[in-house]
């Protein structure tokens, strides 16, 4: 099977949670739940706690954005980085101003749909 998703197909829906304006899709969704693909855009300055109960892989498309981790200097990513979190990280995730994204997450993240 081959999916395509259009740029004005993404369904970005606003994601409730503490500490950021945040707005996610997940319009690719693996066979099983194995993976999803999609996009998260910050939209606002943001400061928000995530444990990853999945690994997640992002290339960032604007702005940017830092992951701190205890035991570990905090991690920036700006336009064009590609990242990694492993499952079962602990974050503070910070946003200066805006980030926009494409993730892909496996097993599919919980908040997919």
């Amino acid at each position: 099977m081959v999916h395509v998703v259009k740029a004005d197909r993404r369904g970005l829906k606003p994601f409730d949670t503490a500490g950021a304006t945040v707005q996610t899709s997940d319009p690719i969704v693996g066979e099983g739940d194995c993976l999803s693909a999609g996009f998260t855009e910050y939209t606002a300055t943001s400061r928000l706690k995530w444990t990853f109960d999945y690994n997640e892989v992002f290339f960032m498309l604007r702005g940017s954005l830092e992951i701190h981790t205890d035991g570990q200097a905090p991690s920036l990513f700006e336009e064009g980085d590609l990242g990694y979190i492993e499952k079962g990280t602990q974050t503070t995730i910070v946003v200066p101003e805006y980030a926009y994204m494409v993730h892909v997450t496996q097993p599919a993240w919980s908040g997919s749909s």
